[in-house]
C-alpha cells in the first residue's frame, strides 16, 4: 500500500514547460519584423499610386486612351463575343460608313484595276 504523499515510480510524469524564454535581442528582432510588416501593409497603396503617376508621366498623353474616350459614344462600334457573324458584319459596315470607308482598301484597288482593264 502506498502512502498518500508518495509518488508511484511506474506512472510517467507529464513534462512541465517553463514558459517561453526569449532574450532581449530576440524580442527586438520580433518587434522590428512586426513594424516592417505593418509599414509594408499601410504604405503599399500610396507608394503604388505615386510610382504609377511617375511612370505614366513619361508617356505621350495623346497616345493614351482616356476614360472619357473609351465609352460607346466615342464614335466606334462595340463588338461583343456573343454576336452572330451577321451582327458582326453589320457592326463593321456601320463603323466603316461612319469613318467614310465603304469597302476594304484591297477590294477598292481590285475594283479600280478591273474597271481600268475594261
Amino acid at each position: 500500500m502506498t502512502r498518500p504523499g508518495r509518488r508511484d515510480d511506474d506512472v510517467p510524469r507529464l513534462p512541465r514547460g517553463k514558459g517561453l524564454r526569449l532574450s532581449t535581442s530576440q524580442i527586438i528582432r520580433i518587434v522590428m519584423v512586426a513594424v516592417a510588416l505593418i509599414a509594408l501593409i499601410t504604405l503599399q497603396k500610396p507608394c503604388a499610386s505615386s510610382v504609377g503617376k511617375f511612370v505614366t508621366s513619361f508617356g505621350n498623353p495623346d497616345a493614351a486612351i482616356r476614360i472619357l474616350d473609351a465609352g460607346p459614344d466615342a464614335g466606334g462600334e462595340i463588338l461583343r463575343g456573343d454576336m452572330t457573324p451577321a451582327e458582326l458584319a453589320a457592326a463593321i459596315e456601320r463603323a466603316r460608313e461612319r469613318a467614310g470607308l465603304t469597302a476594304d482598301a484591297g477590294l477598292a484597288a481590285d475594283a479600280a484595276a478591273s474597271a481600268d482593264a475594261r
